[in-house]
């Protein structure tokens, strides 16, 4: 049995630049029907980012030494508490969030990381009804219903064989059970799914929260979009990640169907 308050998590939130939607981002923190704690952590502070945390006195850590992935595992250092998520800038939690996280959590069985369902939101308006991509990863978490199932590496890998529908803005992570390297520069076009694998290794449990919680922002600023209009990253990373999961050829036939996601963005 755990015992977590909602004190005993820490949102991070990544700031990057002049966004237009930060400031929607730290209000729905700042709402929630039980308050956690909040953290800017940024690399590029400016007046934007600057402006915003004085106006809502919230402590900025800046980052001397950016980029993607060591802005993400600077910010995963900032926080003290046992539990952490990094918040996205362009992203808005339901009020409830904390609440039912931890009501979830402390219902668990030595939790790793807690996660939520999610819908998108597109031109600031959120969506009547779920996407197609986002129904097929309610498919692929069908498993996750299972309590018993997600305190086993064969459940947390069942999950996951067949693509990540583990959505990383609506993660919640156990902070001692993160690995050393959080994220991993190598896999900048799939350092969740990455790290999801890793800790699949571990003893202990993935927590779903099966209840929308996030608003996921869709736009073509988002990194995720940026990456697949620039480079071959993420069909190389996520390749590499089904090949721990299946043969190489397997794994090749898979990905014909899985690069079809990428339309998404």
């Amino acid at each position: 049995m755990n015992y977590y308050s909602c004190k005993d998590l820490t949102f991070v939130i990544c700031a990057y630049k002049e966004c237009e939607y930060l400031e929607e981002s730290i209000l729905s923190l700042l709402n929630q029907s039980e308050k956690a704690n909040i953290l800017i952590s940024t690399s590029t502070p400016n007046g934007h980012i600057e402006g915003l945390a004085e106006k809502y006195g919230i402590k900025m850590c800046v980052n001397p030494n950016g980029g993607q992935i060591a802005d993400y595992n600077f910010a995963m250092r900032q926080a003290e508490t046992p539990l952490i998520m990094l918040a996205h800038q362009d992203e808005v939690l339901h009020k409830d969030f904390v609440k039912e996280i931890i009501e979830k959590i402390n219902r668990s069985e030595d939790p790793i990381i807690v996660f939520t369902d999610y819908i998108e939101m597109h031109n600031n308006i959120v969506d009547k009804k779920q996407s197609k991509m986002i129904k097929i990863k309610k498919v692929l978490l069908g498993p996750a219903h299972s309590r018993l199932l997600m305190r086993t590496k064969f459940g947390k890998r069942m999950i996951q064989c067949l693509g990540n529908p583990i959505t990383h803005p609506s993660v919640v992570c156990v902070r001692n059970k993160m690995p050393e390297i959080v994220f991993r520069e190598e896999y900048k076009a799939a350092m969740d799914w990455d790290l999801w694998e890793r800790l699949s290794k571990l003893e202990g449990s993935f927590v779903y929260v099966d209840k929308i919680l996030l608003y996921h922002r869709m736009n073509d600023d988002n990194q995720t979009a940026v990456l697949l209009r620039t480079t071959n990253d993420r069909y190389n990373n996520e390749y590499e990640i089904f090949c721990r999961f299946w043969p190489r050829g397997i794994a090749k036939l898979i990905m014909r169907f899985y690069s079809n996601a990428y339309k998404n963005y």
